[in-house]
C-alpha cells in the first residue's frame, strides 16, 4: 500500500520553489496560449479548469459517452489547436483544450501517464450522431496533420490526429480506501471502472458506433521488424517501451529493443521528439561501439508507425541494487571486513566508468546525462556498462554533423550542473555526473542537490560512517569541482592497497542533545514559517494530499496542527479558524473514513485543537459508513478507526464511542482468516498474499485488537491480536544475522511496513522476547528516507519506545544517533532565494520530504512527524495514536 500512496513528483516539482507544487494550480499560461487569438467574446465562453481551458454550455450533456480526442505534433499544435476551436465552437460542441504549449508539452513527455498522453483536446459530443459528424467534419479539416497515437484510443480511420473511445463526459467518481478517485462509468449492471489503461476497450454492452467501417485487427504475433520476438517488457513510458527480445536472425540471442512513439517526449523549441532520440542514441552506440563499456548496436527498424532499435543485451545490475546489496550503511552495525571489501568494490566500478568518460571524450563526444540509472554493474568481474545514450551530443562538429552538437534537453537531478533548468555544459557536466555517481554510490542522496548545494559537502558522515580515509570525500569534491582531471582521478583509485589498509572502526560519535533541542525549535519554526492560509493544504505537504485531500491526520493541514499543538507549539487563531472554515464545506462523500487519510484522524485532530461539535459530526460519518469499506488496516481502515473511537471513549467515556469501536473490533472477527494459530486479514491492495507493518499489516489491527481487551475485558479481541501478531512473526525474514519483514521483494526497517511498527505492537503485547529478535534490525545508522512511516524518525520513535518498555537505555543512545544523523544531514535552513524567513532569532530548519525533491510539512512524511519524535526525545512522552494512556 505504500507504493499505492506514492505519487509521481514530475507535475508536482515543476517550478523554483521549495515545496511540491500542484502543477494545475500555480501554473500560469504563456501569453500565446491556445485561446489568445480570440475575441473577448469567444474567450469568455471559456472557463480554466487546472491545467485546461474549458467549453461547457450544453445542460443536457449525457454523463458517458463517445468521446474524441485531438492530437497534434510540435510543429502544428497552433494550426490544429485553432482549427479545433473554430469547429467545435462554431458548432457548439463541448471541448476542453490544454492551456498552453507548455501544458501540450507536458502531456507528450516520456514520463506522462501512457494512458493520459497525446491528448490536445478532448471533445464531449450530445449524442452518437454528433460523435460520428464531429469525427468526420475534423477528420476533414485536419487532413494531413500528425500527432501522437493516443494510446486509451481508437485512431479515426486514416487521419492521424484524430481518436476515440468511449469514457465519462461528468465527473462521476467514488473514494477509494485511500482517498484517491476512481473515476467510473455505468454499465448494465452497474458501475464500472473507467478504463483509462494504453489500449482501446470497447464496452462490452454497447455495439461499434460506425456501420460503413471497422479497422481490421492487429496481428499481436507478428515478429517486430520482421526479425525480433519479444519476450518481456523491461519499462513503459509515454515515448515508447523497453524490451527483451530474441534476434531470430542470430540465434535467437537476447536483445534489447527500445522504441520510440512518433510525436511524443517532444520538444518544440529544440524541434525534437522521441524519434529523434532513438535516432540520436543509435548514432551514438555505433560511434561508441568500439570503447567496450556500451552496449553493441544490432538494428535499426521501423515496425507500424513507430521508429525501434535493437542493441546487446548486457547481463547486468543497475548500480542501485549492487549499492543496495553490498553498502555497510544499508545494515546494523558496523563491519570493518565488509566495509574494506565495499572501497574494493568502489574503487573497481569507478576505475571503470573513469576509463569509460574519459574514452568518450577523446572521441570528442559528451555523454550529457551521465547518471547513477544509466550504469550497470557486472556483479562478478564489477565491469561497467553505461546505457541510455539519448543525451549524447559532439562536443565541436564539422558542418555535416552539426545537428549532433546540438544538446537533448535532458538531465538528472544530483548529477547535473543543471539544477532548476537546462544548461548546456559540455564535458565538465560528465566529470560533474561521475562525481555524483560515485557520492550516490556511498549514500543515495543526491535528489536533494536541488533544496541545497552543499550535499557533497555530506558526504564527509557517509565517508567517515564507513570508516573510510578522508581521501576518498576530498577526491569526490575535488572531481566535481573540476579542480582535478580525470586521469588524476584514475591515478587515486589504483592505489587500493594503501586506500583500503587506511580503513578502520570509526570512533564513537556522540549524538549533541543540545544541538537535537535546537532542531526542534528549528522544525517548528519552519512549519511556522511555510503556513500559507491560500495553500489548500495550509502547510506544504506530500503530493499525496493533492491527490486525496487536504485536510488530512497523515498527509494534510489537521496532522500539522495536531503536531505543533501536542509539541507545545502554539498555533495561530487565523489557522484554527481556517480548519473550522474547511470543516463547515467539507464533503465528506470526498473523504474515506480512516486514521491517517480521511475522518477518524481528522476528527482526532480537530478535537484535540477545541473543534470538539465537527469532530464529532465526521467521526460519526465515518462509523456510519464504515462496514462498507472493507479495509482493515491501521493508517486507512478499521483499525485506525476503532482506535479513534476508542480515543474518545477514554476522555468522555460515552457508551456510544465505546459501541462504535466494538462494532469495527466485531467486524475484524468476522472478516479474519485462521491459519492454525495465525490470524491475517485481506483487503484490495493485498494481491501477494496479507501485508505486514503497523501502517497497513497485521500489526496495526492487533495493535487496537489489545485496546479493545484491556478497555472491555473480552479476551476474545486479546486471542485474536495474538493470533495477528503470531502471523507477523511467521513471516519475518532472514537477512545476515537478523530478521527483518520484506516489502516489495526489499527488507524495511520502518514504522509503516517493517520492524520499527511491529516492535511497537509487541512491546505493548508485552512479548519482549519477540521484540528483542526484531530490535537489531532498527540499529541502523543511515537510511536515505528521514520521515516518520517510511523512514528512520519512525525507527528512532519504535526505539524510544523500546528503551521504556524494557528499561534499556541503550536504545534511547541508538535513537539519539539516529536523529541527530537526521539533524546533520536532512536538516537545513533554506537558501535565500527561497525566503523563508526567521523569526525570533530562530533559525528555520527545513526537510526534505519523500523522493528528497521537495520539502514537506505532513506527519507520516515530513516536518510534522520528525518535531514529534523531537519533542518526545526532549521532553518525554509516549508515541502518537497508540493509546498508551489505557495500560497506565
Amino acid at each position: 500500500m505504500r507504493d499505492e500512496r506514492w505519487v509521481d513528483r514530475f507535475f508536482f516539482a515543476w517550478r523554483d520553489t521549495l515545496f511540491f507544487d500542484p502543477l494545475e494550480v500555480y501554473y500560469v499560461p504563456r501569453e500565446d496560449h491556445f485561446l489568445a487569438s480570440l475575441d473577448e467574446r469567444a474567450r469568455e465562453r471559456f472557463v480554466r479548469h487546472g491545467i485546461w481551458w474549458m467549453h461547457r454550455h450544453n445542460e443536457h450533456l449525457p454523463v458517458q459517452g463517445w468521446k474524441i480526442h485531438v492530437s497534434a505534433s510540435g510543429r502544428n499544435v497552433y494550426d490544429v489547436a485553432a482549427t479545433a476551436i473554430g469547429y467545435l465552437t462554431a458548432h457548439e460542441i463541448d471541448f476542453k483544450i490544454a492551456l498552453d504549449r507548455n501544458i501540450f508539452e507536458m502531456l507528450n513527455t516520456k514520463t506522462m501517464s501512457r494512458g493520459s498522453s497525446g491528448k490536445l483536446v478532448t471533445i464531449y459530443p450530445r449524442d452518437d450522431d454528433e460523435f460520428r459528424s464531429c469525427l468526420a467534419d475534423l477528420a476533414e479539416l485536419l487532413a494531413g496533420e500528425e500527432g501522437a497515437y493516443v494510446l486509451s484510443d481508437r485512431r479515426y480511420r486514416d487521419c492521424r490526429s484524430l481518436y476515440f473511445r468511449y469514457g465519462q463526459f461528468l465527473d462521476n467518481h467514488t473514494v477509494d480506501a485511500l482517498g484517491r478517485q476512481v473515476q467510473h462509468i455505468t454499465g448494465p449492471d452497474g458501475l464500472i471502472d473507467d478504463d483509462r489503461r494504453p489500449e482501446f476497450v470497447q464496452p462490452w454492452w454497447l455495439p461499434w458506433p460506425f456501420t460503413d467501417w471497422k479497422p481490421d485487427d492487429e496481428d499481436e504475433d507478428e515478429l517486430l521488424g520482421g526479425r525480433f520476438r519479444v519476450t518481456e517488457a523491461i519499462q513503459f513510458s509515454n515515448s515508447g517501451g523497453v524490451y527483451k527480445a530474441e534476434d531470430t536472425a542470430d540465434g535467437d540471442r537476447t536483445v534489447v529493443i527500445k522504441e520510440a512513439r512518433p510525436h511524443s517526449n517532444i520538444n518544440p523549441r529544440a524541434g525534437y521528439d522521441a524519434v529523434d532520440v532513438l535516432a540520436r542514441e543509435w548514432t551514438f552506440l555505433n560511434r561508441l561501439a568500439d570503447v567496450g563499456a556500451f552496449p553493441a548496436p544490432v538494428a535499426e527498424f521501423r515496425h507500424w508507425e513507430h521508429h525501434f532499435i535493437a542493441e546487446e543485451f548486457v547481463d547486468r545490475q543497475d548500480i542501485r541494487s549492487v549499492l543496495l546489496e553490498r553498502n555497510p550503511l544499508a545494515r546494523p552495525g558496523f563491519d570493518i571486513e565488509r566495509s574494506r571489501e565495499f572501497l574494493r568494490l568502489f574503487l573497481a566500478i569507478f576505475r571503470g566508468l573513469a576509463r569509460a568518460v574519459r574514452a568518450v571524450h577523446e572521441r570528442g563526444v559528451i555523454l550529457g546525462d551521465l547518471s547513477a540509472p544509466n550504469v550497470l554493474i557486472d556483479p562478478e568481474t564489477f565491469e561497467v556498462t553505461i546505457v541510455d545514450l539519448e543525451a549524447c551530443r559532439l562536443d565541436r562538429a564539422d558542418d555535416t554533423e552539426a545537428h549532433l552538437e546540438s544538446a537533448i534537453e535532458l538531465f538528472t537531478p544530483g548529477f547535473s550542473h543543471s539544477r532548476r533548468e537546462f544548461v548546456a555544459q559540455g564535458t565538465a557536466d560528465d566529470v560533474f555526473g561521475l562525481a555524483n555517481i560515485m557520492a550516490y554510490f556511498i549514500f543515495p542522496i543526491a535528489a536533494m542537490s536541488y533544496l541545497r548545494e552543499d550535499v557533497l559537502d555530506l558526504y564527509r558522515i557517509f565517508v567517515d560512517a564507513l570508516g573510510w580515509p578522508a581521501g576518498v570525500h576530498d577526491l569526490i569534491k575535488d572531481l566535481a569541482q573540476g579542480r582535478i582531471t580525470l586521469t588524476d582521478v584514475l591515478a587515486a583509485l589504483e592505489d587500493e592497497a594503501d586506500l583500503v589498509g587506511q580503513v578502520e572502526a570509526p570512533p564513537p560519535r556522540p549524538a549533541d542533545e543540545e544541538r537535537l533541542r535546537s532542531a526542534e525549535a528549528g522544525v517548528a519554526a519552519f512549519v511556522e514559517a511555510a503556513a500559507d492560509p491560500d495553500r489548500s493544504t495550509l502547510f506544504p505537504t506530500d503530493p499525496f494530499a493533492h491527490l486525496t485531500n487536504p485536510l488530512s491526520l497523515g498527509f494534510g493541514a489537521s496532522g500539522v496542527l495536531w503536531a505543533l499543538r501536542a509539541s507545545g507549539v502554539s498555533c495561530r487563531p487565523e489557522w484554527i479558524a481556517w480548519l473550522r472554515e474547511q470543516l463547515h464545506g467539507m464533503d465528506v462523500g470526498e473523504y474515506p473514513d480512516g486514521l491517517m487519510n480521511g475522518l477518524a484522524g481528522i476528527a482526532w485532530a480537530a478535537d484535540s485543537l477545541g473543534l470538539v461539535a465537527p469532530a464529532r459530526r465526521l467521526l460519526r460519518q465515518a462509523n456510519e459508513r464504515a462496514a462498507e469499506a472493507g479495509d482493515y488496516t491501521f493508517y486507512y481502515g478499521l483499525a485506525g478507526l476503532g482506535m479513534t473511537n476508542l480515543h474518545f471513549y477514554l476522555r468522555d467515556r460515552a457508551e456510544c464511542d465505546l459501541a462504535a469501536a466494538r462494532e469495527c473490533a466485531e467486524a475484524l472477527r468476522a472478516n479474519a482468516h485462521h491459519d492454525g494459530d495465525h490470524t491475517y486479514w485481506m483487503n484490495e491492495f493485498a494481491q501477494d498474499g496479507p501485508l505486514t507493518g503497523l501502517g497497513f499489516g497485521q500489526a496495526g489491527a492487533a495493535m487496537f485488537l489489545l485496546r479493545m481487551y484491556q478497555v472491555t475485558g473480552d479476551e476474545d479481541y486479546l486471542r485474536l491480536g495474538r493470533g495477528a501478531l503470531s502471523w507477523e512473526m511467521a513471516n519475518v525474514e532472514p537477512f545476515d544475522d537478523i530478521v527483518m519483514f520484506k516489502h516489495q521483494g526489499t527488507f524495511e526497517p520502518y514504522v509503516e511496513v517493517g520492524n520499527a511498527g511491529v516492535v511497537q505492537v509487541l512491546l505493548r503485547y508485552g512479548d519482549l522476547e519477540s521484540a528483542r529478535n526484531l530490535l537489531p534490525a532498527l540499529d541502523i545508522g543511515c537510511s536515505v528516507m528521514p520521515g516518520y512511516a517510511f523512514g528512520i524518525t519512525g525507527v528512532a520513535d519504535a526505539l524510544l519506545d523500546a528503551a521504556a518498555f524494557t528499561g534499556d537505555a541503550s536504545y534511547r543512545r541508538t535513537a539519539l544517533r539516529q536523529l541527530d544523523f537526521v539533524r546533520n544531514v536532512f536538516l537545513f535552513e533554506p537558501a535565500e532565494r527561497f525566503e523563508v524567513p526567521r523569526r525570533d532569532g530562530t533559525v528555520p530548519l527545513g526537510l526534505p520530504g519523500e523522493g528528497l525533491l521537495r520539502c514537506a510539512c505532513d506527519y507520516l512524511t515530513g516536518s510534522a512527524g520528525v518535531l514529534r519524535v523531537l519533542h518526545r526525545l526532549n521532553h518525554g512522552g509516549t508515541a502518537d495514536f497508540l493509546l498508551d494512556e489505557v495500560s497506565r
